[in-house]
């Protein structure tokens, strides 16, 4: 029966991954799969990136070793020993946790568990200096003037002077390794993460950290944008948080859906494994992410923050170490099998459909969103439902009574509320009556609605109907007045929805300019057909 069980789940795993990487070809081209560490899936890759020139590659391997190869053949060129191990046996001591080079390609570092960071001549591969030799190093970076090399020393961020490898600046974290560093583009900003929870942002200028995030669990990994208006940070909890660099503010938060739950055998050491890691595309208008059990490299629109594509860029039980992007869109990707997947990526040129408004009417399934952010413990939930249009609806679950009116014109929507987005594409400006057609357990606040991220006075409250046993159409707020967004320009606006009230049945949304239409004497109640989408998906979004 034992037997039975497992073969069953092998082939259950088989047809999963069938169905989810038949997309892949889109984004992604394979150039090569490059060995890097000879145990094979034994070995783990967990640093990796290209040269600022593109013309290598450096990967680490699981043995104290890292290995450089020409970018455009895959070509061995040469190796370094950051640490001489006496056996094969995976190690604690023998991951090189750290590779990098520096922007002239004069230097590239090695980071080690316990033994400091190496920093090496490119052209000869001898050991130019040895940082810290007993500390822990899971991360460092040069900044893009050559001017500074930053490294994770145990708790500690130390910052060198690269012209004379002087130490000019150091601060600690709380008890805990940092596990990442990055500067940004025009390195007035220095980022750091660690094991903690701990996130700094530091300016460069006078040293000064001007933000601090403290998280409930680790934090993995932290880039900027290529802009540098934007940073990304990762974690424990399947977690990717996009912040602004301003202000620190949440614009949008990530979370990987569809993964595999680990297979017998595995220990993760975390029943959440961690987004391990992340990278911007090359023009910052996309972002990558793995790292948890299911091989899996998602990919992120920034337009609207929704997950349009991925491939399968590990084994499909493995672990994602590490991504890098180079300047021209071509990424790597290590992990824990030991191999560097080498891939060719076009970001899409097309958005995935969109709804297109039709004489003065756009109407929509609540379950046909382009984004749904869970917030605030709540999440939007698609569920089965007699009565709905199409047989399925969203409810705001849990059920716990909680609402958000109260307090709506000083709360911030983007933290406290989960949101829906619908992208669509106007064809008149002005104002458009928002109807929702829901069950609501009372006649009380259902939804706030809101465009392009704001939230509108005019829109807020809207009142959810007092039908417990049927679907009902309603327009109306609290204040009674008709519920009203502007549309400023022809073209494409995102039509926002925040929970008020938990526990509300969302079945369709309408918007029209004509303040006399009713969607209640169409249809039977239900509505007009729902707005067309147009345009062409790329990639195939997880369940």
């Amino acid at each position: 029966m034992l037997i039975n069980k497992k073969i069953s789940i092998g082939i259950i795993i088989f047809v999963v991954f069938t169905q989810l990487t038949f997309s892949q070809d889109e984004m992604f081209s394979l150039i090569r799969k490059i060995k890097v560490d000879h145990l094979g899936t034994v070995g783990q890759i967990d640093g990796c990136e290209f040269s600022k020139d593109n013309y290598y590659i450096i990967a680490s391997d699981n043995h104290g070793t890292a290995k450089v190869y020409i970018r455009s053949s895959g070509k061995y060129v040469n190796e370094v020993k950051h640490i001489q191990l006496n056996n094969l046996k995976f190690e604690r001591a023998g991951k090189v946790n750290a590779v990098g080079y520096s922007y002239d390609r004069k230097y590239f570092y090695t980071g080690i568990n316990d033994h400091g960071l190496k920093l090496w001549n490119a052209e000869t591969y001898t050991l130019a200096h040895h940082f810290n030799k007993t500390a822990e190093v899971d991360g460092a970076d040069f900044s893009s003037d050559g001017k500074w090399l930053a490294m994770a020393a145990d708790s500690e961020v130390h910052v060198y002077r690269v012209t004379d490898l002087t130490l000019v600046h150091k601060f600690t974290h709380e008890k805990g390794a940092v596990n990442n560093l990055d500067f940004n583009h025009d390195n007035t900003l220095l980022a750091s993460c660690a094991s903690k929870g701990e996130v700094f942002i530091t300016r460069t200028s006078d040293w000064k950290r001007i933000r601090r995030h403290k998280l409930k669990s680790s934090a993995k990994r932290i880039f900027f944008s290529p802009d540098g208006t934007l940073y990304a940070l990762s974690g424990r909890d399947q977690y990717c948080k996009i912040h602004r660099t301003s202000d620190g503010k949440v614009v949008a938060d990530l979370k990987h859906r569809g993964n595999l739950k680990m297979l017998p055998g595995d220990d993760y050491g975390d029943a959440n494994p961690a987004i391990e890691a992340l990278d911007w595309s090359a023009d910052g208008q996309h972002l990558l992410t793995g790292g948890v059990v299911d091989g899996i490299m998602r990919v992120w629109r920034r337009a609207d923050w929704s997950l349009i594509g991925y491939v399968q860029a590990q084994e499909a039980n493995r672990q994602i170490e590490y991504i890098n992007v180079s300047s021209d869109n071509e990424v790597i990707v290590g992990g824990d099998e030991g191999v560097l997947y080498h891939y060719s990526f076009t970001p899409p040129k097309l958005l995935k459909p969109f709804a297109q408004e039709a004489d003065g009417i756009v109407c929509l399934e609540a379950e046909d969103y382009d984004t749904s952010l869970p917030q605030g413990g709540h999440s939007w939930t698609v569920i089965s439902e007699t009565g709905a249009a199409e047989g399925k609806c969203l409810q705001a679950l849990p059920n716990d009574g909680v609402e958000k009116d109260k307090k709506f014109a000083r709360y911030d929507p983007l933290q406290d509320a989960p949101k829906l987005d619908y992208r669509i594409n106007f064809t008149r400006k002005g104002n458009y009556h928002v109807w929702i057609r829901a069950k609501g357990n009372k006649s009380d606040n259902a939804v706030h609605v809101g465009i392009d991220g704001q939230a509108v006075a005019s829109s807020d409250k809207i009142e959810s109907p007092p039908s417990r046993s049927n679907y009902v159409w309603s327009k109306a707020t609290k204040d009674k007045q008709d519920a009203i967004i502007s549309i400023s320009s022809i073209g494409f606006h995102t039509i926002n929805i925040w929970m008020d009230e938990d526990g509300i049945k969302l079945d369709r949304i309408l918007l029209t300019p004509e303040a006399r239409y009713d969607p209640s004497d169409v249809n039977g109640g239900k509505g007009p057909k729902g707005s067309i989408r147009k345009g062409q998906a790329t990639g195939q979004a997880l369940p």
